[in-house]
């Protein structure tokens, strides 16, 4: 498994107090979460939660690893922030959804000065 992120899903599940609080954000099944945990301790060969039926505590080592982990993240989101950052053109889908009747009294005299200022921008109608 990827090592960062299984960070990253332990991390969730520690910041939302449960497996089901990290599903949602991280856009997994609850299945998902608990196998990345657990292929994550049984890696490590340590418990990093204390797992029970109405709770979910640190253990000793998963508060360390815990602590570690979320700066190795903040570290490699602010490497990929530094290189993206400096990037001069915007680049990504826009997607924009207001009422037809805004769309033509506000956005569309927009339009074409946008259109120069990024040619490579492809319409998708």
């Amino acid at each position: 498994m990827d090592r960062a992120l299984e960070m990253q899903v332990f991390c969730t599940v520690v910041d939302k107090g449960s497996f089901v609080g990290a599903a949602q954000p991280l856009g997994m099944s609850k299945a998902a979460i608990s196998r990345y945990v657990s292929g994550l301790e049984e890696r490590l060969g340590v418990r990093l939660l204390q797992r029970t039926t109405r709770s979910l505590s640190l253990t000793d080592e998963g508060r360390q690893f815990y602590h570690q982990a979320r700066d190795v993240l903040a570290m490699m989101e602010a490497a990929e922030e530094t290189v993206t950052s400096a990037a001069p053109e915007p680049r990504g889908v826009l997607r924009i959804n207001v009422p037809v009747s805004f769309g033509i009294l506000h956005l569309a005299p927009l339009w074409a000065d946008f259109m120069k200022a990024f040619p490579q921008v492809e319409e998708l109608w």
